[in-house]
């Protein structure tokens, strides 16, 4: 089984086991989430993976993914401001 696609929540799943240029030697599944412009290497592909074991971890991995998009983004260190974080310049 190299590729699968399903419908789950009004989004369309599609899934395809292949390479990335960084890993040639290793499988990923792929995955493209209806509405959303990137592609995602989820996870390594494995021997035995099946439609029915695929689905709910790739459903699980796209959950974790919209969760991540809304968490408030990390405050950044000012280090080109020329002093640590939290000092102030002093006078």
């Amino acid at each position: 089984m190299n590729k699968i696609e399903f419908d789950d929540a009004g989004r369309k799943y599609s899934c395809e086991a292949a390479t990335s240029r960084a890993t040639p030697d290793q499988l990923w599944w792929w995955v493209s989430v209806s509405g959303d412009p990137l592609r995602y290497a989820a996870f390594h592909a494995k021997k035995g993976d099946t439609a029915t074991s695929l689905k709910p971890r790739v459903i699980e991995y796209y959950a974790k993914v919209l969760a991540d998009r809304e968490r408030p983004p990390l405050p950044r260190p000012t280090w080109g401001q020329g002093r640590p974080p939290g000092k102030k310049a002093e006078d």
